[in-house]
């Protein structure tokens, strides 16, 4: 309480100083080069300082009640470059003027998730695979997994009746970091993160960090990490509304509110998804057959979904508060629920999800550069079986459950607390330390022994960056992990980046950790005769990831070659065991337990390229070769392909208060492989959007049409098989998205 009360008085004579200060004001305008052109919401703040603001509809700004003194005050706006003044504010009023250059390439923006610090995209020493609003637009996907296939060779999705779960480079979801403004994402569906928490109408840009990164992150950043970094406005009022519909009755609602109020700001968002679902086939693999030979397959008719019935929202609450002009605080919180409804006729229940998360914390800025940051986070994640008609015991005619009842599976929670500091040494060095700890928790009746387990981390690490010549870039860094099942660790990483003349070299070791999870520890259940178990005897699973590649850049072109070895040892997965003589006599039929593999190894190349051809057409687009294996028994790591491939050809054209965009989006892949069964399909996907925007005085209405899967292509394996795609075939979709800011 003495600390907080320290803190208070000192919160006091600043607030007091402030008051008897000599103040100034400073407002101007944001056009293009040629000075006609207003830039509307473009941001405007003083570096050092948590003092920003947002151009208005005309694109003016202001700024009052600033201290006396001298500032450095930055300008940056989306497809323009940013532009850094120094500026004295004297007492009374001041103006000034910016005009931005047209970018002929994203490189200029900022990117974080590679080094915990900004960096420009061109300039960043570890490397970020950026994916810009543009082309989030560009794509207008139908749900996260739509978003990156469509974008990025380097990602999968194995589709499920549960959700679509997500490789990267080969290597699966356990292994994959995914970050919401920074934030984990945490509570999982089969095991694997629930992505369709992640709405594509809320995403600004994402940030793709590939390869070990538990030097930074910690535990689960073993195959890459992914930043979401969500839409948001300085403008004082900034209001959106975005409706998607398309068939099988597919429906989509996204609505965000924010306010800028001096130092508070607000944003409101609430989402929502609905799907009647789909069929690709009529028919299922017979689970009461005793075949493990795929051409002794027995089929019969099923009213089983490949996409069940769903809906789902999300809302969530940020507040913002620049109590100084060096403090800042902020609080959030999260509420998301889904329904998977599955027929009556399949089975007597459906899943039911419910997710709650908030986070508080503080930034303080000592300088222009160095700062300290204290955060808290919480996450509960609880996944229910809902009953859709009443089940009745066949012996006894008791109603064991009756319909609409939710009966709890699991409960997870994560709560952590994160303390970074950053400062620099000197122009060209800058230093990070910070500390984590790490408590997660799992309750479940009758899938745990003791209906309760817990573990907690400790963790400290360091990170050095620093510039050694002109165009030498080093980032080093090491995590120190202290696990309550596992014992001390260590995590090293080392990234360079060199720059001669239009090209970009880059080099990456890095060391990956990952716990086993409280599942893979303690969970058993039971499906359709099958018995999974948990394995109290897991040990750690570690890496060791190389990674070069060479950027080429130039104004219209840019290119990039990437080769990658990422080796895991220890990598957890399921095994077939013995099933005992009471399970037998309980109607199993198979036990599988997860267990060490031993050595695992993925290794491929990846290649991107961007160039813009004239008269408004853009051609990019990337090719992934994956070489994965599990090299202790000498065979391919299932549910992965070899080859992966984008293509898209964009088109943009503006006039005076309308635009329009246009886009060919294309992603062919070959077979994943499955050992001793059936592999799954490869396919090829074509997408074609049109998006039409009119705009006036700070209000847009654009209107979204295109066709998904233009040459209609389904995959019609029975239920039960392995899919490439679960994509119904040839659909057609609209949109309509409504902004306003002032």
């Amino acid at each position: 309480m003495q600390f907080k009360n320290y803190i208070l008085i000192g919160l006091f004579i600043l607030a007091s100083q402030s008051l008897v200060a000599q103040v100034g004001t400073l407002s101007g305008a944001v056009t293009e080069k040629d000075g006609t052109n207003p830039l509307i919401g473009a941001n405007v703040y003083f570096h050092g300082t948590t003092i920003g603001a947002a151009t208005n509809s005309d694109g003016y700004y202001s700024f009052r009640n600033l201290k006396v003194g001298e500032y450095e005050i930055v300008v940056s706006y989306s497809g323009y470059g940013r532009k850094k003044e120094i500026i004295e504010i004297k007492e009374g009023a001041n103006a000034l003027d910016f005009q931005l250059n047209k970018s002929e390439r994203e490189l200029g923006e900022v990117v974080v998730t590679g080094t915990g610090t900004p960096h420009h995209l061109k300039s960043a020493p570890v490397q970020t695979e950026l994916i810009s609003s543009k082309m989030v637009k560009a794509v207008s996907a139908s749900g996260f997994d739509d978003l990156m296939t469509g974008i990025s060779p380097s990602f999968d999705f194995s589709p499920g009746s549960m959700g679509a779960f997500m490789q990267l480079n080969g290597l699966s979801n356990d292994y994959i970091l995914v970050l919401v403004d920074g934030k984990r994402m945490y509570g999982d569906v089969g095991g694997q993160n629930d992505i369709n928490r992640i709405n594509p109408d809320d995403i600004e840009r994402i940030e793709v960090v590939k390869g070990a990164s538990s030097s930074l992150y910690g535990s689960e950043a073993i195959a890459g990490v992914i930043n979401v970094i969500t839409k948001k406005s300085k403008r004082k009022i900034y209001a959106e509304s975005n409706s998607r519909l398309s068939e099988h009755g597919n429906r989509q609602y996204f609505n965000k509110v924010g306010l800028n109020l001096g130092r508070f700001s607000s944003l409101t968002t609430y989402s929502r998804k609905e799907s009647d679902g789909w069929q690709l086939s009529k028919f299922e693999i017979d689970d009461d057959m005793d075949n493990d030979d795929p051409s002794d397959d027995v089929l019969v008719v099923t009213d089983a979904k490949q996409v069940n019935a769903f809906e789902d929202y999300t809302i969530s609450q940020r507040f913002d508060f620049a109590a100084t002009n060096k403090l800042s605080v902020y609080a959030m919180g999260s509420k998301y629920e889904k329904d998977v409804l599955q027929p009556i006729t399949v089975k007597k229940y459906g899943y039911y999800y419910n997710d709650f998360s908030y986070s508080a914390g503080a930034k303080y800025l000592i300088n222009k550069k160095d700062y300290i940051a204290l955060d808290f986070n919480s996450d509960q994640f609880k996944y229910y079986y809902k009953y859709n008609q009443n089940d009745i015991s066949s012996k006894s005619g008791k109603t064991l459950h009756s319909i609409r009842e939710k009966v709890l599976n699991t409960d997870q929670k994560r709560e952590d607390v994160n303390l970074k500091y950053v400062f620099s040494l000197k122009k060209a060095h800058q230093f990070t330390l910070g500390g984590e700890y790490v408590n997660e928790s799992l309750k479940s009746e009758g899938r745990l022994v003791n209906a309760k387990e817990d573990a907690y981390t400790l963790s400290a690490f360091a990170q050095d960056e620093i510039k050694l010549i002109k165009n030498l870039s080093l980032v080093a860094g090491v995590r120190y992990v202290k696990h309550k099942e596992f014992g001390n660790d260590f995590t090293p990483k080392l990234s360079t980046l060199y720059k001669f003349n239009n090209f970009n070299f880059r080099a990456t070791y890095a060391k990956g950790f990952k716990a086993p999870t409280l599942k893979e520890l303690y969970y058993h259940y039971e499906k359709a005769g099958n018995l999974y178990l948990g394995n109290t005897d897991l040990d750690a699973q570690k890496s060791d990831y190389y990674s070069f590649s060479a950027e080429y850049i130039v104004s219209k072109l840019s290119f990039s070659l990437s080769a990658y070895q990422n080796s895991v040892d220890d990598m957890i997965a399921y095994q077939t065991v013995e099933t005992s003589a009471a399970d037998r006599a309980d109607g199993i039929k198979n036990t599988r337990q997860h267990y060490n593999i031993g050595e695992t190894k993925s290794k491929g190349i990846d290649f991107l390229f961007n160039v813009k051809v004239g008269g408004g057409f853009t051609l990019g687009g990337g090719y992934s070769y994956v070489d994965a294996m599990n090299e202790t028994d000498d065979i391919r790591l299932e549910n992965v392909a070899q080859n992966y491939a984008n293509f898209r050809l964009l088109y943009d054209r503006n006039w005076k208060d309308y635009a329009l965009n246009v886009s060919l989006i294309g992603r062919i892949q070959d077979e994943k492989f499955y050992e001793g069964e059936k592999n799954a399909d490869g396919y090829n996907l074509w997408k074609l959007t049109t998006s039409h925007r009119f705009t006036s005085a700070g209000t847009s209405l654009e209107i979204t049409a295109g066709v998904d899967n233009i040459f209609d292509y389904v995959d019609d394996s029975p239920y039960g098989s392995h899919y490439g795609t679960l994509n119904p075939g040839r659909t057609v979709f609209i949109g309509c998205n409504i902004k306003f800011a002032k």
